[in-house]
């Protein structure tokens, strides 16, 4: 008896597509009889099936292939080119091939191009460097969309100036949002750098709209950009504890973790992120990778970072920080050296280049990276305190220039009394100079607001200095409260209870640099 040969139809195909059954429609399409037999609808659905499991490159081919049959004939096709045209950019995306989703987007004529259209195509140019024509493409958005906040935060970033935005936006809108305002400001502020402006803006809007994990991460990337990292763990922690599926600048939060030495949250944190495969998550799996000491698996995250977004600088600080800690120094300073063409004032990449110069021992070029710090973040102590960490490790013979830290040191604390690193280590230079007294005002000043035990322990060391045994007891023993592992700390107390004080002089062995701290 001849068997019965039903095949199937490109109805079938696209049901089974409309259904969310995209591996079933994927095997109908391999089973019909012949390509040629497939309509230019029916190669864009397999194309969708095929997208939504991830099988990127099938996708492409089936595209190029219906885009091929519309080209033919455009009015028999029931799918449109802008539509092909979208699904190859999306796929194009999500190979990181970002030229080719480009070509893809603008192969669609301006006449048929959508704000999505438009959106996308801003988003493109801007992570390519293209700023021109980015600008023009979010402002294409803002004349149907004037709520399209995404457009107006790359025109902000792009460096427009906020009163265009805002008539921009009004125009479009037909009447004010002053709430909208208020944010455009913020991020304003935040494009030029003026940081505390940008916090007190977003805090308003906190206050007026509520809690929002968004806002607390605008406010948490303000205030690392400034240095205070306490404040922007703590504010990252808010938005997070919000919304536990928020990862908008999840890597900078896993860095301040690593920065803390504070593993057992940040396993926590990539647990979380171990189903994504995302920027953020690769380089919050590199901070985990260098806080473990496992630098080439650090440098491997960091480099899968860098291929998704090539001008992404959380992910290039941390490659440029997986180089130095895998002691990879020239590729290092070449990351650090592209950051800062893409940003003169990210604060790390200055840090990153310092470290690795003074790391090859070229101690001249570690001084002029750290004043250039000064010039590029202005009115920061830590650009103070990195000219007098790369100054003081110049070689003995040249004690001028080693001189001329402790002048750097008292500049940071000028900016910021709270600095712990420069408060400990002005401490030590007096008492090298034999000025144990006015290094002990310092201290003193810094305890009275707060308790550490490196401040402590240098206080302990200018009552040595002074022979005032009892105090220098007291504070040492605090300090070994606080951490009680803590060496330096011990061999105060060491020296307090085995040497002879009218024949000894007690000198400090010369602190070891904190990088964490800057």
């Amino acid at each position: 008896m001849p068997m019965l040969c039903i095949k199937p139809t490109r109805d079938q195909v696209q049901n089974l597509y409309d259904a969310g059954l995209y591996r079933s429609a994927e095997l109908l399409g391999f089973i019909m009889p012949h390509k040629q037999t497939m309509s230019a609808s029916t190669l864009f659905y397999l194309s969708d099936a095929l997208y939504q499991l991830k099988q990127y490159n099938q996708a492409l081919d089936k595209l190029h292939q219906a885009l091929l049959l519309v080209e033919k004939d455009r009015q028999a096709s029931a799918v449109t080119e802008c539509e092909i045209r979208w699904l190859m950019y999306q796929c194009y995306l999500a190979i990181f091939d970002y030229d080719s989703a480009l070509g893809a987007l603008e192969s669609i004529s301006p006449k048929s191009r959508t704000a999505r259209f438009y959106m996308a195509l801003g988003n493109l140019y801007r992570q390519l460097g293209i700023e021109r024509s980015a600008v023009t493409c979010y402002k294409e958005v803002l004349k149907t969309y004037p709520l399209a906040l995404e457009a107006i935060e790359g025109l902000v970033q792009l460096g427009q100036i906020n009163k265009e935005i805002t008539s921009l936006i009004t125009d479009s809108a037909g009447t004010r949002f002053d709430w909208l305002l208020d944010w455009v400001e913020g991020c304003a502020y935040s494009a030029r750098s003026e940081h505390n402006r940008a916090i007190a803006r977003f805090q308003r809007l906190l206050s007026c709209n509520g809690p929002s994990p968004y806002l607390h991460v605008k406010i948490a990337t303000s205030y690392y950009a400034i240095g205070q990292y306490r404040r922007a763990c703590q504010s990252f922690e808010q938005a997070y504890i919000l919304n536990h599926s928020y990862r908008e600048h999840v890597g900078t939060y896993a860095s301040l973790l690593a920065q803390q030495n504070n593993t057992p949250a940040l396993e926590q944190l990539c647990v979380s992120l171990s189903e994504t495969e995302s920027v953020e998550s690769y380089i919050a799996h590199c901070y985990l990778a260098i806080v473990k000491e496992d630098f080439h698996t650090a440098q491997a995250l960091s480099d899968r970072a860098c291929h998704m977004s090539p001008r992404y600088i959380p992910a290039l600080v941390a490659k440029g920080c997986s180089e130095i800690m895998g002691l990879n120094t020239t590729a290092s300073m070449v990351t650090f050296r592209s950051i800062l063409s893409i940003r003169p004032n990210c604060f790390e990449a200055h840090k990153g280049m310092v470290i690795a110069l003074l790391k090859v021992e070229r101690f001249k070029e570690a001084v002029i990276a750290a004043k250039e710090s000064v010039k590029q973040c202005p009115g920061q102590s830590r650009t103070f305190l990195l000219i007098a960490h790369a100054t003081s490790r110049y070689p003995e013979e040249n004690g001028k220039l080693r001189e001329r830290a402790k002048d750097f040191y008292l500049k940071a604390l000028s900016l910021d009394p709270s600095c712990e690193e420069a408060v400990c280590n002005v401490c030590n230079i007096f008492i090298r100079e034999g000025k144990a007294k006015d290094g002990l005002e310092y201290v003193k000043t810094f305890l009275e607001h707060n308790s550490t035990y490196r401040a402590h322990t240098s206080a302990g060391e200018c009552y040595l200095s002074l022979r005032q045994h009892e105090k220098a007891h007291q504070h040492f023993s605090i300090a070994l409260e606080l951490n009680m592992g803590y060496t330096r700390a011990m061999s105060g107390l060491q020296f307090l209870e085995n040497n002879d004080y009218t024949e000894n002089e007690f000198v400090p062995a010369n602190l070891q640099t904190n990088w964490s701290s800057i």
